[in-house]
């Protein structure tokens, strides 16, 4: 959404602070959107022999099964229905595949798909030439990378911008109460309450923000590493001796685990449903135990779809939220 600062530059009202407070409400960390998920998948016919019928929980998911029993094809037949590949679809063998929505509204389903496999590139040609970074790029990872770091610099302008646009509107309601000759203690409470009211909505704005350098920092403590950016707003890391490191300098594990949370974030806390295949792959233990709260940390809006042979490993507190790739299939009806 795009705020018109004219429009707030000329109504200073205490009505207006409180409308540009109702535009950033989707920011705050203590604020729950209204929900567009998945509530069931219907499969009929994948590979010619298997039926699926699963109901979703509205926050997580997550789907075990052994390798080879289709559930990284399930999730790949969500993700193209959703981006309409219908070339993919047919790739996969499926006779049909029904989705229904809550509210009924495919076109609001804000879809995040998150793949961090290590790849080595066959042939570099494969990247594009403008890359500022192409002599770095090694991996599929790093490619990801590259452009999460673009998404990440977009993300920052857009808090910039609104945080702007929130300093404005405050701004000129404080100098109209700070520039009156005498003033009176309903003046002084006013200008009290709308100095921590900005200060509030700025720090709502950056919430995410902060939160995910936090738990990066974090996550990265035992490697001695710490966030830092560059000139340009480029996520670079610093180790203890302060020598600066890319991210394509990071382990695999490292950037895994990076490629994850920068997705979740640059939702803006928007109402998303994240797929992920095999996350687990290549991450520390104990990222994995604590994955889910992570992500639902940058994210309160989101509906989580894993899939994953590592059930073990989301047992901490989402015991009840995995489901058997063979609780959910059953064998075609032959009409033979």
């Amino acid at each position: 959404m795009v705020l018109n600062c004219e429009s707030i530059l000329n109504q200073y009202s205490a009505t207006h602070i409180l409308y540009i407070n109702d535009l950033i409400r989707s920011t705050k960390h203590s604020f729950v959107l209204k929900m567009n998920y998945i509530k069931k998948v219907k499969i009929d016919k994948l590979f010619d022999e298997l039926d699926i019928n699963w109901n979703l929980d509205p926050k997580v998911n997550i789907l075990i099964g052994k390798n080879g029993s289709g559930k990284s094809t399930l999730l790949s037949l969500i993700k193209n229905f959703f981006r309409s590949e219908a070339q993919s679809l047919a790739h996969l063998d499926v006779n049909s595949i029904d989705i229904e929505i809550e509210n009924d509204d495919v076109e609001q389903i804000n879809l995040c798909y998150i793949n961090t496999f290590e790849m080595y590139l066959e042939n570099l040609q494969q990247l594009s030439e403008n890359s500022q970074a192409k002599n770095d790029l090694k991996t599929e990872l790093d490619v990801i990378l590259e452009h999460l770091i673009n998404d990440w610099k977009n993300y920052l302008l857009k808090r910039k911008n609104l945080a702007e646009t929130v300093t404005i509107a405050f701004d000129q309601k404080i100098r109209e109460i700070s520039s009156k000759e005498t003033g009176n203690e309903h003046d002084f409470q006013e200008l009290k309450k709308l100095l921590n009211e900005k200060t509030k909505q700025i720090n709502d704005i950056y919430y995410y923000r902060d939160n995910f350098i936090e738990q990066i920092n974090h996550l990265f403590s035992d490697s001695n590493k710490r966030i830092d950016f560059d000139e340009n707003n480029a996520i670079i890391f610093k180790n203890n001796n302060n020598k600066s490191l890319s991210v394509y300098e990071l382990s695999s594990g490292e950037k895994q685990i990076l490629i994850i949370l920068l997705n979740v974030l640059i939702q803006e806390n928007k109402p998303t449903v994240i797929l992920m295949d095999e996350p687990e792959v290549s991450l520390h233990l104990a990222w994995q135990l604590d994955l889910i709260d992570m992500i639902q940390n940058l994210n309160q809006n989101c509906q989580i779809i894993i899939v994953t042979h590592s059930a073990g490993v989301f047992n901490k507190g989402w015991k009840d939220k995995i489901t058997k790739i063979e609780n959910i299939t059953s064998q075609s009806e032959s009409h033979d």
